[in-house]
């Protein structure tokens, strides 16, 4: 499981430039995009506590950067990219079972995940498969542990997740790694609260770019439930 501790990146300006004059036509330009549900995500970190951040997104170094000003220690585990991995060219198989999810996140006992940032992961899973990862996760998150999602609203979304780099605490940049589309699974909050259970929706916006935020908030063990 990778852990990324603090660093700095290396990358100028004039590099940043010339990625973007290079940018591959299959690519849509980068949006900014304000993310009312990064920030209230971000209003719950303590800087005198070191949280413990799973990252279900493609690592980023410019992300990396950012919790690190925050202490977190930060897991990244690429949900879509190990998903694809598991047939030959990345062509639609069988659902993800309760075991690749055990596997893809072999946790020890003792894990508690104070934070898990979905991204738009959800929007690639099957309902079932949506169930199976929080059903996996539960135990490991900390009561009050957070999960920020976002999920569409719209009827096509890109056929791979988005990269999202934080600009600062309310802007997000999609990056979209392709013009391809595919049909959007469409998850109606009804349904999110049915998947997620023990959890609750603490906030939830609804984003002018067809957008919807979630964050998930951990509930208490209730004894005997």
């Amino acid at each position: 499981m990778s852990w990324f501790s603090s660093r700095r990146s290396d990358t100028g300006k004039q590099q940043g430039k010339q990625q973007r004059d290079e940018r591959p036509a299959s690519e849509a330009e980068p949006q900014a995009h304000r993310s009312l549900g990064l920030a209230a995500l971000l209003s719950h970190f303590n800087p005198n506590r070191k949280l413990q951040v799973l990252d279900l997104g493609p690592a980023i170094g410019s992300n990396v950067d950012f919790f690190s000003q925050y202490g977190c220690k930060l897991y990244i585990e690429d949900l879509f990219a190990a998903l694809t991995a598991r047939t030959p060219g990345g062509s639609d198989g069988e659902e993800a079972n309760p075991q690749f999810f055990a596997e893809f996140l072999p946790f020890s006992a003792d894990t508690r995940i104070d934070v898990v940032l979905a991204w738009d992961t959800f929007n690639y899973l099957t309902r079932k498969e949506l169930g199976h990862l929080v059903h996996h996760l539960r135990p490991f998150c900390a009561s009050g542990a957070l999960v920020f999602a976002l999920i569409s609203i719209l009827k096509q979304i890109p056929a791979q997740p988005m990269r999202f780099r934080i600009r600062d605490t309310e802007t997000l940049i999609y990056e979209s790694r392709t013009t391809a589309q595919r049909p959007s699974p469409r998850l109606v909050p009804a349904e999110m609260n049915g998947l997620f259970k023990g959890f609750r929706v603490d906030r939830s916006f609804l984003l002018r770019h067809g957008i919807q935020e979630y964050l998930f908030q951990r509930e208490p063990e209730v004894p005997g439930r």
